[in-house]
């Protein structure tokens, strides 16, 4: 791929990545798959669209974190004394959804940047053995670039809905 062999960025590369024995190993070439190369194009385009989701799920915690109205008496005043019970919860729900550490706190968003480092480390593994499998054979390379031109593309599997409706 010509975008597709780029190596995550720096700031990546700074997080603990949590197949780097299997990365490695792909890189050292001691992997060895036996898969149409089909299947690459296919595993790459179902990373690139899990991604694509996580970061949908990112951009909505995000939204949640910022969210300034919740409707839980975070802004009443009783007897001129706030409510501090509301309050409360409110910076709880913005915390569990955007935390102050992207990367090592517990919030939705972090783990979904976790997730997001998995994904990557899956796409990286296959795109290095494909790489190498494409790198020696000129026939391959060749059949590789017509399968991703020309591959349809797959549709997604059926996520359930972010949201549920309430049941009245």
């Amino acid at each position: 791929m010509a975008n597709g062999d780029q190596s995550p960025a720096s700031g990546d590369q700074q997080r603990p990545h949590p197949l780097a024995n299997l990365l490695n190993d792909a890189k050292a070439g001691k992997i060895k798959v036996r898969m149409d190369l089909e299947q690459f194009v296919y595993i790459d385009r179902d990373c690139q669209t899990f991604l694509n989701n996580i970061e949908q799920i990112q951009n909505i915690m995000d939204e949640v974190s910022q969210q300034e109205n919740w409707g839980l008496g975070e802004h009443t005043l009783v007897d001129g004394k706030e409510l501090i019970s509301g309050k409360t919860l409110v910076k709880r729900f913005r915390e569990k959804a955007r935390g102050k550490d992207d990367k090592n706190d517990n919030s939705v968003y972090a783990v979904m940047e976790s997730h997001k480092q998995v994904v990557r480390d899956i796409q990286e593994m296959y795109r290095t053995i494909r790489k190498q499998i494409t790198d020696q054979d000129a026939d391959a390379a060749a059949r590789y670039r017509h399968l991703e031109e020309t591959l349809p593309k797959q549709p997604p599997a059926n996520p359930p809905p972010l949201a549920l409706p309430c049941k009245p």
